[in-house]
């Protein structure tokens, strides 16, 4: 097997270069031990197993971040055959900083000049073969948009990796002051002429070891502790000598050589034209980063985006739902017709319900990461982080976290992974534990059933103020946490690069959208089809299917009187669905159908028969249809209306068989029966999410900190609907 590393800055297209090598989308996993995003592509080319690898965008190779150090300790420890270090040809100066720390690593490599389709359209020329033999390695023009330069990229990488095979290092040397070559010339020979360093020696190359030395790398020397190496007095005192001669730290004098020497050979090989691409990306943002403007132009854009996904996913997830109940569910009760009642129960109730319950929001999931894919690839997404720097460094974060936050209104699952981004674990954990109190759309059916139940006309203004609670309760966890150990990060200034915008081609971002849905759905599947197999079981036994005298009602009747303090705790229903709650939120809503005695409805005569041929495309013209108002309901320009829409009464009614009716049943009378309900729903609002939410914490942060965010998320909910309830009371 050849392996194939993919390394350069942050929006440089390497992904989008692996998909188009691959010629498939690449296989999304974790490195190993830690939280940042490993992406891997595999396939056979003339007769060779090829494995390339996408390493974390970065700026530079001092491991203080997660990325900096997976991505150093990869090209080292694992030692790929070759490495293509991937550059925005139209940014070459920022660009190729990096491409000097990678040199320093002494590992085979070739470049490729990506977006090169820009490049010549701002008229700028790069004298290639002076270029090459400046930088001392190979370097090919590509476009992953224009599949340009792809199998050249790929055949010169082989040849690189054949001509090297077996080779651990190559010489590098960084043009330096004659005094700092002197000094390192010493330190060079105290490493080669000491048997200690031996076994360093064959791992890196010895350029590395004598520039991390000189700069006192504190990960690489504690590498060097690693081998017994703690005596580097000549070293220090090299170090000495130099800070004294230049006025400067170590550090920052080879960083000053590095872009010396990348200006340097730039000024000989690129002339670029007074067109510049910036000049569009600077106006709009003097409007999309407008001190005045840009915080509530970004709201209207995501409300406008969440009214869309949602507009546009229901008419799916309506014809998805009646497909797996309707169709599915209706040949599988002929199969599992005449067996016994629990494996009836089992199969539809358990099986068929469950996986029903993850597919209906695979719409959902697929509209959100295409529209967030759009963002992303446009280069809007890193501006939101600008924007809200100043409002999460009160909480002790940097603007990056608020990127998972407005996710967290879409689905608390992609929030809880889009801390990925930000710059250290503690960072991501506060953000982590902040994330759920966001409203998800999941909730929406449990407030639409509640509002219609007990609030009428002013049921909108109820579930507004659900959304503000949310945000409000978020926002008092991060001051709250800010200075706990646990939590307390250093003040991270904002480093964030802001690309110029471009726009995203259908392919990357519908490959985008489609990747991370089927990773949604390959994590959620099994978790959650477990749980709710449990719950089954749960609501179906002792008494074969008798609700009333279940395991789950019994569980209610002995959490009430621990309730009572919030009000719904007089009814051991509402209490029982905080459970199901927690598989998914919207099995609330069939959890009361199922527990509340419902009104007998009239029948309407005999359920017409239908052929299997007849029901199939039935539920094709269904789809069509669903098609159809999926489209009108994404160019509906009412969209940012629909994202906090509550179904009516009528529209639950018809849906939930009386469901409505039943629930306004559970305080009929009561004149504290709206106060009751609201506080059912603050708890619904800030109780765990979903299962599906604690096993990403799971996956992202492990064992212990799931336990401590469920916790979390079980008595914040309990103090919040008893303060709701509480002073509430005091105004009836």
């Amino acid at each position: 097997m050849i392996k194939i590393a993919f390394a350069g800055n942050p929006n440089v297209g390497k992904s989008a270069l692996i998909n188009e090598i691959a010629g498939s989308s690449l296989k999304v996993g974790n490195w190993p031990g830690v939280t940042v995003e490993k992406k891997e592509a595999e396939f056979d080319y003339k007769g060779q197993t090829i494995k390339l690898v996408d390493l974390p965008g970065v700026y530079s190779l001092s491991p203080y971040t997660l990325e900096e150090k997976i991505t150093r300790d990869y090209i080292i420890d694992e030692n790929p055959d070759v490495v293509i270090n991937v550059v925005d040809s139209t940014n070459l100066d920022r660009n190729l900083y990096l491409t000097m720390l990678l040199k320093e690593l002494g590992k085979p490599m070739i470049m490729a000049l990506n977006f090169i389709d820009e490049f010549e359209k701002l008229n700028y020329k790069l004298e290639l073969k002076h270029f090459e033999e400046h930088m001392g390695m190979q370097a090919v023009p590509t476009s992953a948009l224009k599949n340009r330069g792809i199998e050249e990229l790929l055949e010169k990488a082989l040849k690189v990796a054949e001509k090297h095979k077996g080779q651990v290092h190559s010489k590098y040397e960084l043009r330096v002051d004659k005094f700092l070559e002197s000094e390192m010339e010493k330190v060079e020979g105290f490493i080669k002429n000491s048997e200690e360093f031996i076994p360093i020696m064959e791992k890196y190359s010895t350029d590395f070891i004598t520039i991390k030395l000189l700069e006192g790398d504190r990960h690489f020397l504690g590498k060097m502790k690693g081998y017994g190496i703690n005596r580097l007095d000549l070293v220090e005192e090299s170090k000495k000598r130099i800070e004294d001669k230049f006025d400067e730290d170590v550090e920052t004098i080879f960083a000053e050589s590095r872009y010396g020497a990348v200006k340097g050979i730039l000024l000989h090989t690129l002339k670029t034209s007074m067109k510049s691409r910036l000049d569009f990306t600077d106006k709009v943002d003097k409007i999309l980063l407008n001190k005045v403007l840009g915080l509530p132009i970004f709201l209207i854009l995501i409300a406008g985006l969440m009214g869309v996904v949602f507009n546009g996913a229901a008419p799916l997830q309506d014809w998805l739902d009646g497909f797996i109940n309707g169709f599915i569910g209706k040949y599988a009760a002929i199969l599992v017709e005449g067996t016994p009642d629990w494996l009836n129960s089992f199969v539809l109730d358990g099986l068929i319900a469950g996986v029903g319950g993850v597919l209906v929001f695979v719409p959902l999931m697929l509209f959100l990461y295409f529209f967030l894919a759009i963002l992303e690839e446009s280069g809007y997404m890193s501006r939101v982080a600008f924007l809200m720097d100043k409002i999460m460094r009160t909480m002790g974060l940097n603007g990056k976290a608020f990127v998972p936050m407005v996710l967290g209104f879409g689905c608390t699952v992609p929030a809880i992974y889009a801390t990925r981004t930000l710059e250290d674990e503690k960072s991501r954990r506060l953000t982590a534990l902040m994330a759920p109190f966001m409203s998800c759309g999941a909730r929406l059916p449990v407030y639409g059933l509640f509002t219609a139940a007990f609030f009428g006309k002013t049921a909108g203004v109820v579930v507004m103020s659900l959304y503000f609670l949310g945000i409000f309760v978020a926002m008092l966890v991060g001051l709250t946490f800010r200075k706990h150990e646990y939590f307390k990060t250093d003040d991270i200034a904002l480093l964030i690069e802001l690309p110029p915008y471009r726009i995203p081609s259908i392919k990357m971002i519908t490959r985008s959208a489609f990747t991370r849905t089927g990773s949604y759905l390959k994590k959620a599947t099994t978790v959650i089809m477990g749980v709710l197999i449990i719950l089954w079981a749960l609501t179906y036994f002792p008494n074969h299917g008798d609700t009333e005298n279940s395991y789950m009602a019994k569980f209610g009747k002995t959490m009430a009187p621990i309730m009572k303090p919030t009000g719904f705790g007089d009814r051991w229903e509402a209490v029982a669905a905080v459970v199901p709650s927690i598989a998914a939120k919207e099995v609330v809503v069939g959890f009361m159908a199922q527990v509340l005695p419902l009104k007998e409805e009239a029948a309407e005569g005999e359920e017409e028969l239908t052929t299997f041929t007849e029901d199939v495309v039935e539920q094709v013209k269904g789809l069509g249809f669903a098609v159809k108002d999926s489209f009108l309901g994404v160019i509906n320009i009412r969209a940012i209306g629909g994202l906090f829409e509550t179904p009516d009464a009528e529209a639950i009614e018809e849906e939930g068989t009386g469901v409505v009716g039943a629930v306004a049943s559970l305080w009929a009378g009561d004149k504290e029966g709206p106060l009751k309900a609201y506080s059912f729903m603050v708890f619904i609002l800030l109780v765990v999410p979903c299962v599906v939410t604690l096993a990403a914490i799971k996956h992202e942060f492990g064992n212990k900190f799931m336990w401590f965010v469920t916790g979390f998320l079980v008595i914040v909910p309990y103090i919040a609907s008893t303060l709701i309830y509480q002073i509430g009371r005091l105004f009836i």
